[in-house]
């Protein structure tokens, strides 16, 4: 059975939500009380957020009654939805186009949003290191992007501290 680990309630749709996440393959999120003004008209506003772990990838967005496989996690987003309550999720898989606050889901429909609809993240199927810690360290910079990226894409979550659950060093 799937943990829910996050959840909010769409209390907002601004005038050019629609016609911004059809054309760009992207919805962005933000708590109502903390959005700009400026990008309001451009944002699906949300209420009651509550993030009990950390998103990462292999796990599923679901959004109203649509599941979405979660491919891709940048590393502002979980700081960014305590913080502001802000997500940009984006419909595709573009390795290139990953940004520090967005999170890569499966290219499907993006469903049409209505006020009172959830938002939820679940973890589907929990890995061998879900709820690890890990670090990644060495002086082959690309080795160690890899073994993080494979490490992340298993369930660990990457940290800058020593006392984490599992220590990669690359010589």
């Amino acid at each position: 059975m799937a943990k829910k680990y996050y959840s909010t309630k769409v209390v907002g749709i601004g005038g050019e939500a629609e016609k911004f996440s059809r054309l760009a393959k992207m919805i962005v999120i933000f708590d109502d009380s903390m959005v700009l003004p400026e990008l309001r008209e451009f944002s699906v506003l949300h209420s009651g957020n509550k993030l009990t772990d950390f998103i990462k990838a292999g796990d599923i967005l679901k959004i109203a009654d649509s599941e979405f496989k979660i491919l891709r996690v940048g590393n502002e987003v979980n700081n960014n939805i305590k913080s502001l309550g802000h997500i940009v999720i984006k419909f595709n898989d573009d390795k290139d186009d990953l940004l520090e606050g967005s999170i890569h889901v499966e290219d499907k429909p993006i469903p049409k949003l209505r006020v009172g609809d959830e938002i939820e993240i679940l973890e589907e199927n929990p890995s061998a290191l879900s709820g690890k810690t890990a670090i990644v360290v060495g002086d082959d910079k690309t080795l160690c992007a890899a073994v993080t990226l494979i490490l992340n894409d298993n369930g660990a979550r990457i940290v800058d501290d020593e006392d984490a659950d599992i220590i990669v060093k690359i010589k």
